[in-house]
């Protein structure tokens, strides 16, 4: 109903105009091979970085895993620090 007093028309649609398929009557573009190609090259890139990815995290696990193995001194060493190196001379 409307507040104004006037008639609303109420139509309702079962699909979209289009419906998301493309149009029969459609033309690829002269250079959209080479488009392709970019977009080909630009994907392997992003796989050789993944793979970056994965063997840094592979490189983390295993140092995890050793200090987990082989533990970790934390016990300062003489000299670490500029006030040791002063009591020791």
């Amino acid at each position: 109903m409307d507040p104004w007093g006037g008639e609303v028309k109420t139509t309702t649609v079962s699909k979209f105009e289009d419906n998301f398929e493309p149009a029969q009557d459609s033309v690829k573009l002269s250079d959209s091979a080479e488009y392709l190609a970019i977009l080909e090259r630009k994907l392997q890139q992003i796989k050789k970085k993944n793979k970056v990815v994965e063997n840094l995290a592979a490189y983390r696990a295993d140092c995890i895993d050793r200090l987990m193995r082989e533990g970790c001194d934390l016990d300062p060493v003489i000299g670490d620090t500029e006030e040791e190196k002063l009591l020791q001379e």
